[in-house]
């Protein structure tokens, strides 16, 4: 499914003007070269987080205990409080190549722990897990430092990246299995490419995108392409 690239500013209240036209494009042209469909300059004050969301962390996820989840994120009331000092962010809609059926939309987590008895239908879960696996390590995750990377260039000193969930550095070859280190006493593995699980710190990119009077795609997929955000906090 082919999208153009589209860049626009959302309704800031007058935020976006302190961001000069000259680093809007900057990002806009960063953000397309690394496989973004869209990227939006938003308010801070327009992320929306909520306790509750990490009860999904929890339970039903298995990237709970992954050193960009939770325990080893901030709470969500220290991040609340931390996203209180920035004014602006990043919105940045990553391309995907993963169509999913509905069987596999309707089932994810269940096939996550239990994999489908029939092989047609394990074959095509394990190809969709493969692809957000990969997808995320060779182009969410290093396109997401990379445009922090940029705001930092530009002088925004704090910029912070986020990804979208369970980090996939450590995923292995043919993306069937992450080596994350969890619990381990050794560590990270990769401890400088690290950066907060947006879900994990709170972050409900559904009641933010309805904020900002953007779409998303609803569950279950039915044979579509599903949406995948960063957001990368500015300043």
């Amino acid at each position: 499914m082919a999208r153009n690239f589209s860049y626009r500013t959302a309704n800031t209240n007058g935020l976006s003007n302190m961001i000069p036209d000259s680093h809007r494009r900057l990002l806009e042209a960063k953000a397309k070269k690394l496989g973004a469909t869209s990227a939006i300059i938003v308010p801070a004050k327009d992320i929306v987080v909520e306790d509750r969301t990490v009860l999904k962390c929890i339970f039903g996820c298995n990237g709970w205990g992954s050193r960009v989840c939770p325990p080893y994120v901030p709470t969500v009331d220290e991040f609340r409080e931390m996203l209180r000092e920035y004014r602006w962010a990043l919105l940045v809609d990553w391309k995907s190549d993963n169509i999913i059926a509905k069987e596999i939309s309707e089932n994810f987590v269940e096939y996550g722990s239990r994999p489908p008895s029939d092989p047609e239908a394990k074959k095509a879960f394990k190809k969709v897990q493969a692809m957000v696996l990969r997808e995320r390590k060779e182009r969410i995750q290093p396109g997401s430092l990379e445009l922090e990377k940029l705001a930092w260039k530009l002088g925004y000193n704090i910029a912070l990246a986020t990804f979208p969930g369970m980090c996939a550095w450590c995923a292995n070859e043919d993306y069937s299995f992450v080596n994350c280190a969890k619990d381990s006493k050794e560590g990270c593995h990769h401890p400088a490419v690290r950066r907060p699980c947006m879900m994990g710190v709170g972050i409900r990119l559904d009641k933010t995108l309805e904020k900002l009077k953007l779409g998303l795609v609803k569950f279950p997929l039915d044979g579509e392409v599903p949406k995948q955000y960063t957001l990368i906090l500015i300043e």
